[in-house]
């Protein structure tokens, strides 16, 4: 007899819902290493000990470690499908995006790192796969909201919105790719980029150039 939540392969009943939680904890894992090591340093063991669970499962839900990551990468791209919609009716738009953003990266260092670092190795594997899911999505999703920005007349019209995107992501993104720079030479620490008052600097700085 199977459950709602079971399904039977060759006799034997497999627990669904068991699945999912073992792949979010192997998932949970690879991303709790990556704060403290590289893509290509993290071995299947580690991610297994970190998990609670046996080398042999990353292989059996993922294929390889390289599944893995590929999984990771469409987790947080899938995990907050409300957001942009959150953003685009927040009261100062811009302003929201850029929070958000930031916050998701102070809160991921090693996330960042790692999709920096892959996004630079063009035999990397996973080059693909990050590409087409968050940075993608932003690039169809910043600059629509800008360009109702301009429409609402907050920006000036000769602005074009996909140039004034990319840079503000250049804003966003720059003091956690050049971090060595930003704490050693500039010593402005993490913290000091996850308070409201950097979002506030960056969206002072962005709107300044787009209005009219």
């Amino acid at each position: 007899m199977t459950t709602q939540n079971n399904i039977r392969v060759r006799g034997r009943p497999i627990d669904l819902q068991s699945q999912g939680l073992q792949k979010l904890k192997l998932i949970a894992a690879a991303n709790t290493l990556l704060n403290s090591k590289t893509y290509k340093t993290i071995t299947i063991r580690e991610i297994a000990e970190v998990a609670g669970t046996k080398s042999a499962m990353i292989a059996y839900y993922f294929g390889n470690k390289q599944g893995l990551f590929q999984a990771l990468i469409r987790h947080i791209h899938q995990s907050q499908p409300n957001v942009f919609s959150d953003i685009q009716t927040a009261e100062k738009p811009i302003e929201a995006f850029i929070t958000h953003i930031l916050r998701e990266a102070c809160e991921h260092p090693g996330l960042v790192r790692f999709f920096h670092d892959e996004l630079i190795n063009h035999d990397s594997p996973l080059k693909e796969s990050f590409i087409q899911s968050l940075p993608k999505a932003i690039s169809v999703f910043l600059p629509t909201l800008i360009q109702e920005e301009i429409d609402k007349g907050h920006f000036r019209a000769d602005l074009n919105p996909k140039y004034a995107a990319f840079s503000l992501m250049t804003m966003i993104m720059s003091p956690f790719v050049i971090a060595p720079i930003r704490e050693q030479i500039w010593q402005i620490s993490l913290e000091e980029i996850a308070q409201p008052s950097w979002a506030k600097h960056i969206h002072y700085l962005f709107i300044s150039g787009c209005r009219l």
